[in-house]
């Protein structure tokens, strides 16, 4: 029997973590030297996990965190049973982190793709050519969080390879009027207390230029997107740290808003 490449032990041992809702110390093995190495061991991840694709996490990369050449945004997986939907007059969603690991919550403007993506023909998608796909625009909350406690101090690679450090997105409504002229502004509230407030404005190069940087590295990894695909931006007032049964509130203003709840990750195994 031949000994599984260094990949597939990597990519187990995410896996593994996740499902059993514990925490790692560190990365489980050599950290990637690259993000095809990263993306590489998501694949290898994502074949492993039971459940359906339901949208890709977009997340930046700093121009000194990342090698010449490589796009500035990554992408992770989110799946359906950690897809929650968050409506007025219900209370709000339970969604699970990694007590000993590492959990942040991030206000999200998240597009959702009205028809499968069509062949492109050219040098790749545009953020025009993103902006001009039939969408939806709503608000959301990511939250954002590993098995690994210092996942995104190790890097974008190791982030990557960790299914972009995703463990949720709580889904609001549409944002009915957009695009309109003005900018949709957002507030991030933990536990009431205003964490951080801004718009797409805030994001290098906007929402449509990361839509179109995450649907050129899909396709250069062979994956179709579908009508009903969603895209969480990326975080619009940072990247704010959360504990155990903590309430993230994020707000439209003059709008609607989208809240969550944090659980122990392990304790939604046994419901």
């Amino acid at each position: 029997m031949s000994t599984p490449a260094a990949e597939d032990v990597i990519a187990a041992e995410l896996v593994a973590a996740r499902r059993e809702g514990r925490s790692l110390t560190g990365f489980p093995g050599a950290i990637p030297a690259s993000m095809a190495e990263a993306y590489q061991i998501q694949d290898l991840a994502m074949s492993q996990w039971q459940d359906s694709l339901v949208g890709w996490k977009i997340g930046y990369i700093p121009a000194d965190r990342r090698a010449t050449g490589d796009p500035d945004r990554l992408v992770g997986p989110i799946w359906r049973q950690q897809c929650h939907l968050s409506e007025a007059q219900v209370s709000a969603a339970e969604v699970g982190i990694f007590v000993s690991g590492f959990a942040a919550v991030e206000a999200e403007l998240v597009i959702r793709l009205g028809q499968d993506l069509p062949a492109h023909d050219g040098g790749g998608w545009t953020a025009q050519e993103a902006r001009d796909l039939k969408q939806e625009l709503l608000v959301g909350v990511e939250v954002a969080s590993s098995p690994i406690p210092d996942i995104n101090s190790l890097g974008p690679t190791v982030i990557a390879a960790d299914f972009g450090n995703n463990n949720g997105l709580v889904l609001g409504p549409v944002l009915a009027d957009w695009p309109g002229e003005a900018p949709v502004q957002l507030a991030c509230y933990v536990d009431g207390q205003l964490l951080g407030e801004g718009s797409a404005g805030n994001l290098p190069g906007g929402i449509h230029h990361g839509l179109a940087t995450a649907l050129n590295i899909l396709a250069s990894r062979g994956r179709a997107v579908r009508a009903g695909t969603v895209f969480a931006t990326g975080a619009i007032t940072g990247i704010h740290p959360i504990g155990l049964g903590q309430h993230c509130r994020v707000e439209v203003r003059d709008g609607p808003s989208v809240e969550l709840r944090t659980v122990d990750a392990r304790t939604l195994l046994h419901r």
